[in-house]
């Protein structure tokens, strides 16, 4: 058994016990109980103590001890940070021992695909700071271009695609492509200085999805049908979203971010459930983008 099943299984045995968790005595039941952990040795102590330390440098998933007054138990930390990368990774240990336990229902579990093929070569480039290069067509164009001395600086997943973001050297600014327009993706010998100042956070704060655009941060205001206003409660749009009214037959949610493309496809995509209130210019857009798509349908006719 590899140390990263070991991690896993720790990790999901605790998150399934939440703020709770476990006692040490109840973890080596648990895991002498397991026949895949016990047939790869008993459980220990110190073998528990050394997982904690080597789950936190790998998958900053801190186990953290705490007394309920009369005995010390063991659970999975709230960081008290909104990291997104900690809860997606605890999710995917959470499912993967699912489906892992569960084999003979895989074919009931459906999924939609990801193209990462890329991504645990550019993890590894990041981790070690090595320079990539890659060739990556885009969609538009249909044109390959080769990229050498790529800094890999980050990756960022949204709509289920993951994204790299870095640079060819300190002189020039970000560029974002996406993976799934990615191939040939090699590591290169050639090392890179991590920029300090970098920061994957304030790089797309007031953003929706990965378009950085060069319109400033706007205030706005969105009228969405009690029908739909409750998948905006539930997975809001942008960390800044606010409701700032509810009645009986719609909600008002109030967003500052860029009015970028993608973020207008987004709110295309509630169709008649959504107005946008303000600001005038992203209303005027959405007004102009609703009278094509329905001259488009007249035409149809």
């Amino acid at each position: 058994m590899t140390p990263l099943k070991k991690y896993i299984w720790l990790v999901d045995t605790l998150l399934r016990k939440g703020e709770k968790g476990l006692t040490m005595e109840q973890i080596a039941e648990l895991w002498n109980a397991d026949d895949e952990m016990h047939d790869h040795g008993a459980f220990s102590v110190r073998s528990f103590h050394r997982h904690r330390n080597e789950i936190a440098d790998l998958f900053d998933i801190e186990i953290e001890s705490y007394s309920n007054g009369y005995e010390y138990r063991y659970r999975i930390a709230d960081s008290g940070k909104n990291d997104y990368f900690r809860r997606w990774l605890m999710d995917s240990i959470a499912v993967n021992r699912v489906v892992e336990a569960c084999r003979d229902t895989a074919q009931y579990i459906g999924v939609e695909r990801m193209n990462t093929d890329s991504l645990p070569v550019l993890l590894q480039a990041m981790k070690d700071r090595n320079m990539v290069s890659f060739d990556h067509t885009p969609y538009r164009s249909g044109v390959t271009t080769h990229y050498f001395n790529f800094q890999p600086h980050a990756v960022k997943m949204f709509e289920r695609r993951w994204y790299l973001i870095g640079r060819y050297d300190s002189s020039k600014p970000h560029r974002i492509y996406a993976l799934d327009r990615m191939s040939d993706v090699e590591v290169q010998e050639d090392t890179y200085q991590r920029d300090p100042g970098f920061n994957l956070t304030e790089m797309f704060e007031g953003t929706y999805g990965v378009i950085i655009g060069d319109e400033p941060v706007e205030s706005v205001w969105l009228k969405v049908d009690a029908s739909q206003a409750n998948y905006l409660r539930s997975l809001p749009l942008h960390t800044s979203q606010i409701e700032l009214r509810r009645e009986p037959n719609h909600s008002i949610f109030s967003l500052r971010l860029c009015p970028t493309f993608d973020f207008r496809q987004k709110l295309l995509s509630f169709g008649s459930a959504l107005e946008v209130l303000k600001p005038e210019g992203l209303r005027d857009e959405m007004r102009k983008e609703a009278r094509l798509m329905a001259l488009r349908y007249q035409e149809d006719e």
